[in-house]
């Protein structure tokens, strides 16, 4: 008895604290691209899966992948997406949904960049239904993150309190209820509900070169980012699904400023490739990866992307995602 009056002042501040974090979480965390994509990678079977960074989301098109392929197809991938969350969602959907190929978006700027706990993440494993998938994601995420994120996920959007009513009334809609796409469209990037998100032709962004290269200070970031790819391999090759490995294009000038970084990236790639066995199509680097025989793969100028980082606008990514479905129609 004692004991458990001990306990009780604990006890209510525990409950009343994790009351608080609810509520918050609640009120502050928006509706996000994750909450729809996860529901449907756990409740529906697509032959083919596309997971990878937001070159992967605004670069490959699931319908027009579909339309040459013949193959139903979905899209994961997202800004912020490492491979240990790629792995994760993978992971997830073998669950009860496996693929029949996995077709995994490689951005080496993300490799040479710590797998930092961000938003994205944090949302993915909330709105993952619980399994020992999840278990296993967030364990790997408190070795990644700030405590605060890991206790108080309403933390990493502690500059968004304007956004309470909105975000309220969303969550009381009908279209939030059905996992819709329609509440996106007023946050001024749309997300369709095959997972493509399309960047408008006149989109403009930061026309500017990221500085890349591979380096002693970040190659540990290098070997862990590479760890989580391995693994997301050894799965495949557990479940029995095809990987197809691809790059989506960089703009010329950007290839032309970093091309040791881009040609160190094949190689690392084609090195994995040749060890794990599967189709590396690296459209980042035009004359790369064409057999002698065959004419290398276009180069894309400027214009086809929004940025200097290589987000491609709507009409080049569906260009390149018939490119890309043609290809993979011949293996």
């Amino acid at each position: 008895m004692r004991i458990f009056k001990k306990l009780l002042p604990f006890a209510s501040g525990l409950c009343f604290f994790l009351g608080i974090n609810m509520l918050l979480n609640y009120l502050i965390i928006p509706y996000q691209f994750p909450r729809m994509k996860i529901h449907r990678i756990e409740t529906e079977t697509f032959q083919d899966l596309i997971l990878g960074t937001s070159h992967g989301s605004s670069a490959i098109d699931p319908e027009v992948l579909t339309e040459v392929t013949g193959r139903s197809s979905f899209n994961t991938a997202a800004g912020g997406q490492y491979p240990r969350d790629n792995y994760y969602l993978l992971a997830d959907a073998c669950r009860q949904h496996r693929p029949e190929r996995v077709i995994i978006e490689y951005d080496p700027a993300y490799w040479i960049s710590k797998d930092s706990f961000n938003r994205n993440a944090r949302y993915q494993l909330d709105v993952m239904a619980l399994s020992p998938v999840k278990l296993g994601y967030f364990k790997d995420l408190c070795f990644a993150g700030d405590i605060r994120y890991v206790l108080m996920p309403w933390f990493l959007y502690n500059d968004s309190f304007d956004r309470i009513a909105k975000n309220v009334e969303i969550k009381r809609s009908e279209a939030y209820a059905r996992y819709d796409v329609s509440p996106f469209a007023d946050g001024g990037q749309v997300c369709e509900i095959n997972g493509f998100t399309p960047i408008q032709d006149k989109a403009e962004g930061d026309r500017s070169i990221p500085d890349l290269e591979f380096s002693d200070e970040n190659e540990r970031y290098v070997r862990i980012n590479a760890e989580y790819f391995k693994k997301t391999l050894q799965l495949c090759e557990r479940e029995g699904i095809e990987a197809v490995v691809v790059t989506t294009p960089v703009p010329a000038e950007t290839l032309a400023e970093t091309e040791p970084f881009y040609r160190e990236a094949h190689q690392r790639m084609e090195a994995i490739a040749a060890e794990y066995d599967f189709i590396y199509l690296d459209y980042a680097w035009p004359s790369l990866g064409a057999p002698p025989e065959e004419e290398a793969f276009p180069v894309w100028e400027s214009q086809c992307f929004s940025d200097g980082e290589g987000h491609m606008r709507i009409s080049a990514a569906q260009k390149f995602t018939r490119l890309l479905a043609q290809e993979l129609s011949k293996n």
